[in-house]
């Protein structure tokens, strides 16, 4: 909502207790007692303050690993500044003797409609007995309502609560007396909740442009460094109510991935700086306040905010035709055959170049179809005939080996010695593997008529069994054996398969296929979009909230969209689009130094996606969907989902040798995963086929529908122009012949 930001300055001289700030819906007052000053931030209906009304925290230990200490204080004096800031003071004292004095400057962001906090906290005194020393700002709701009462968002972390999550994950246990997470962990440094009786919603973000960090930082040990200059952010649950929650430098628990891993344990790892006169606090958090209608309002209003703050750059990296070229020179490499059987290695090492393993995955990391299908596109429309070939032996060999007599696609294939097929079929592999199937069809169908009746009538085949999977309430079960038997009845990828069955029918216009994608639409709009929980397609990561869920959907709501109109599809796409946003890294976090990895210091983060909770894996995976950000702002003209695809369009690139600058043998190769935290950079030194049809997917959609494979050219066409073109796309899914 847009208010008038108004800023009011001192009432009176020494009338402290009077000085009040206003920006949009968050007023910030100070009330008075005989031992100092409590800043109150109220909001619609709720009144916000510091834990036990003291906004200056501190932590000291007196030596690594022993318990700590807790000092607090109320603000010992207020005073206006020229320029309408507020400027407040504390001092703290230890036992020991240490003293340290917190400087807070509030002042009013007009743009932003933010309160923000210019906190620096210097060591005035040192006692021997004190080693080492944390910060804190801590705010919760004066009514003190039970944990219950809100809905929470920490971006990568937690969304609603802490279900859907591992026994392990940060932010899974709300029993926990603390979730703080070192903010590289978030892809922006934001804690939120929200009360779900109200409305009432306040965010805490870090305004931190530079987390860096030291050459030794792993591991669960209480380590003390002044190289320390990142945060730590979540939530307080100390008390019966919850409070949001910024730590510096960083400590985290109760839950921790710090030595690469997570438990169920309880357990911390600690982060502190030294005590020392030449130590300085110096960090700047912003505080916003909204009054929203449900939690996906609050996220998107809140994950925006913060957004802005940081406004990521786009970076020049490798254009649309350098990714395509260096993209299948790579393919051509690495194709092969095993005993009659054609496609490429399961992984590749990056370093040297040389095959880690050898089986064929057809969707999901393995991609073998859709990889075929990329090769097999160019050969035929460049008249590149080893392209052409290879890309049809191994789409021919899926549509011989791959289904069994009902139609099921069998979906992973170990080549010599096994030469058969493993005993379990999930609907995301079937996702990857059947859509580029048809889509390859379509492009045989153009250029070769009639060339290829085997890939419809493979495609066919899948789609029909699915229709015959279907369940009364639109669902499909998530894996079967190779017999078509049931062996997993979860419900959570029927969103996968929705994009197909539209293909499908776009491609036909069999009624059967467009009536059950509707119906699984339906299913998904009841027990993922409705509920917010994007659940379940990271199979390696099953049953967990996770970015891909929220791919998956926005895929599945924008092809439904497409072929009914209904405004309801589009809200779910946009829906979804920002949750999934919510996984990518909208900030710089730096390389950690001494870190041999495969993210130099010249790279930035900026686009980087984060892949499921229970952990911090990243990778470039959300370059898929540039394509479909890209269609939403067509659709809406929001802005910010242009900023998206252009982000994906061109960030992810940076995983890609595509200058050499990684050092791999092929330009084309990709870390398949790596970590922006501890180690910061560290990779898993793998190219998986994913990894490559990630980069070569949306260039096939941008140019099915807008002509062109390069994203920015098709943004500065004109509006009217890709209305024109979008609707001449959506009709077909590009899949006219």
């Amino acid at each position: 909502m847009t208010l008038t930001v108004v800023l009011l300055t001192a009432l009176a001289a020494g009338a402290q207790n009077a000085l009040s700030l206003k920006a949009n819906d968050l007023t910030m007052t100070f009330s008075q007692s005989n031992n100092g000053y409590t800043p109150q931030f109220v909001a619609g209906s709720s009144t916000f303050v510091p834990q036990d009304g003291k906004a200056a925290i501190l932590e000291v230990f007196a030596t690594a690993g022993d318990a700590a200490t807790i000092y607090t204080a109320k603000y010992d004096s207020v005073s206006p500044a020229s320029d309408g800031r507020l400027v407040a003071y504390a001092t703290l004292k230890t036992t020991a003797g240490s003293e340290f004095l917190f400087t807070d400057t509030w002042l009013v962001q007009p743009v932003r409609k933010s309160l923000r906090l210019q906190r620096v906290v210097k060591v005035v005194k040192t006692a021997s007995a004190d080693a080492s020393f944390n910060t804190y700002l801590i705010v919760g709701d004066q009514r003190q309502t039970n944990k219950s009462a809100y809905q929470y968002f920490l971006p990568a972390l937690v969304y609603i609560d802490g279900e859907n999550m591992t026994d392990a994950s940060i932010g899974h246990d709300f029993g926990d007396q603390w979730i703080l997470a070192r903010e590289e962990r978030t892809p922006l440094p934001l804690t939120m909740m929200r009360q779900t009786s109200t409305g009432t919603t306040l965010a805490l973000c870090d305004d931190n442009s530079n987390p860096s960090t030291g050459d030794v930082d792993w591991g669960m040990g209480h380590l003390v460094n002044a190289a320390f200059r990142y945060g730590s952010i979540g939530y307080s649950l100390t008390r019966t109510y919850p409070q949001l929650a910024y730590c510096f430098p960083g400590s985290e628990g109760e839950h921790s991935y710090s030595d690469g891993g997570g438990t169920a344990e309880r357990r911390w790892a600690r982060r502190s700086h030294p005590i020392a006169t030449s130590t300085w606090h110096r960090y700047n958090l912003e505080l916003h306040a909204s009054q929203e209608a449900d939690f996906a309002s609050a996220l998107r209003t809140h994950w925006q905010h913060s957004f802005d703050i940081y406004n990521p750059a786009v970076l020049k990296t490798a254009k649309g035709s350098t990714v395509q070229r260096y993209a299948l020179q790579l393919l051509n490499k690495y194709w092969m055959k095993s005993e009659g059987a054609p496609g490429f290695p399961f992984s590749v090492w990056t370093q040297s170049g040389e095959v880690n393993e050898r089986s064929y995955d057809m969707g999901f990391v393995g991609m073998q179809t859709a990889c075929a299908y990329y090769l097999y596109r160019y050969g035929v429309e460049k008249e590149n005939d080893t392209y052409r070939i290879k890309g049809e032996q191994i789409l021919d060999f899926w549509a011989r080996r791959s289904p069994i007599a009902n139609g099921m696609p069998r979906i992973w294939y170990d080549i010599a010695p096994w030469n058969s097929f493993r005993n379990y079929n999930d609907l995301r592999n079937m996702q990857g593997g059947m859509e580029a199937m048809i889509e390859a069809w379509v492009v045989a169908e153009r250029y070769r008529p009639g060339s290829k009746p085997q890939w419809l009538k493979f495609c066919r085949g899948a789609a029909d069994w699915m229709i015959s999977q279907q369940a009364a309430d639109g669902s499909l079960a998530k894996a079967y054996d190779n017999n078509g038997n049931v062996v997993d009845n979860g419900k959570y990828l029927t969103s996968n398969i929705i994009r197909f069955l539209v293909q499908m029918y776009c491609v036909t216009l069999d009624e059967r296929y467009k009536s059950a994608a509707v119906k699984a639409g339906e299913f998904c709009l009841d027990v993922i979009h409705t509920p917010y929980k994007y659940i379940g397609s990271v199979i390696d990561n099953p049953y967990v909230k996770d970015r891909e869920s929220g791919q998956k959907m926005l895929e599945a709501c924008l092809a439904l969209y497409d072929i009914t109109q209904q405004q309801r599809w589009l809200d779910a796409a946009v829906q979804a689009a920002y949750y999934t946003a919510t996984y990518m890294y909208a900030w710089n976090i730096p390389a950690q130094p001494g870190i041999k990895a495969p993210w130099p210091s010249t790279k930035n983060t900026a686009g980087i996606t984060i892949i499921a909770t229970g952990h911090s894996g990243a990778d470039c995976g959300l370059s898929y969907n540039s394509f479909e950000y890209l269609r939403l702002y067509v659709l809406t003209g929001d802005e910010y989902l242009l900023k998206i695809a252009r982000l994906l369009a061109y960030n992810t690139k940076q995983t890609m040798n595509y200058d050499n600058s990684l050092g791999y043998p092929h330009r084309g190769l990709q870390t398949e995963a790596l970590r922006l935290v501890t180690n910061r950079g560290d990779g898993v030194n793998l190219w998986l086929p994913w990894v490559t049809a990630t980069q070569l997917d949306p260039l096939c959609r941008m140019e099915d529908a807008y002509g062109s494979i390069e994203l920015n050219d098709i943004a500065a066409m004109p509006a009217d122009e890709l209305m024109r073109l979008d609707e001449q796309y959506r009709r077909t899914q590009g899949l006219a012949y």
